[in-house]
């Protein structure tokens, strides 16, 4: 269950941090994967179709390798869709979660600070009769160690609730008042409100560093019109849904009132 110092600590920064939720080897094994699927092409027909979108394997920036809609290339991403350690946190703090969307990032020397984000407004995190609510949440599963200088989650505690706007482009990295780097070990999961201000730090360090990222939202939340284009991404066939555990299938239910042909 969640316990009160955890509720505490999300609503007060808007991010907690879960230690060693999957074991070495399972990261391995995951990553043992996704190195595989980051060294092949991918022709993404469906583009043409949709007139844009994010292709499924992203290099446009240096030193970095993304690839989106992880269960549509493998399997192994599956479990993590609904993992009993990551269940009770969805239930607490979204209230009727539903699986949006998955990419995973990996990082070498030298990929750059992009800018600051948020996923939603402030407006979309509420605490209302005792009940934290955050209408998208989203995960953050350590494949490698992210130390400060590996190019690791950075985030802006309490910036969920935050009421100032602030130029956030004239405020790289650590120019950011009270930019906080999330570090961890392989293994460690991150779990934060969208509306809270984030982005990824420089990379300085030998070697890669990969996360996975599952998104989640409310199931009020229609995630078709979010983003049209990258829908394809977002949305998982029969065929792949076919395969999942009754409560992955829960998790994606908003898919079968989908209609996606690309």
């Amino acid at each position: 269950m969640v316990s009160i110092e955890e509720r505490f600590q999300f609503d007060l920064a808007g991010f907690i941090i879960l230690r060693g939720v999957l074991s070495r080897a399972e990261c391995d094994e995951l990553l043992n994967v996704l190195r595989k699927l980051e060294g092949q092409d991918y022709e993404d027909l469906w583009l043409q179709k949709t007139g844009g979108g994010r292709p499924t394997k992203e290099t446009n920036r240096d030193h970095q390798t993304r690839l989106n809609g992880l269960p549509r290339l493998h399997d192994a991403f599956d479990q993590l869709i609904d993992h009993d350690t990551l269940m009770p946190y969805l239930n607490e703090f979204v209230g009727a979660p539903q699986l949006i969307n998955t990419w995973s990032i990996s990082k070498a020397r030298g990929a750059a600070f992009s800018s600051w984000h948020r996923g939603v407004p402030t407006t979309d995190y509420a605490y209302r009769n005792g009940d934290i609510r955050t209408r998208m949440f989203n995960t953050v599963w350590f494949l490698t160690d992210n130390g400060p200088d590996d190019g690791c989650v950075v985030a802006v505690p309490g910036s969920h609730k935050s009421n100032i706007d602030i130029d956030l482009k004239t405020h790289p990295a650590y120019e950011m008042p009270n930019a906080t780097p999330i570090t961890g070990k392989a293994g460690d999961l991150v779990l934060f409100s969208e509306a809270t201000l984030h982005d990824g730090l420089p990379k300085t360090t030998d070697g890669t560093r990969t996360n996975l990222y599952y998104n989640y939202v409310h199931e009020h939340y229609n995630v078709m019109y979010r983003e049209p284009r990258n829908c394809h991404h977002f949305y998982f066939p029969p065929d792949i849904r076919a395969r999942l555990t009754d409560r992955q299938k829960e998790l994606t239910a908003w898919m079968e009132l989908a209609r996606w042909d690309y």
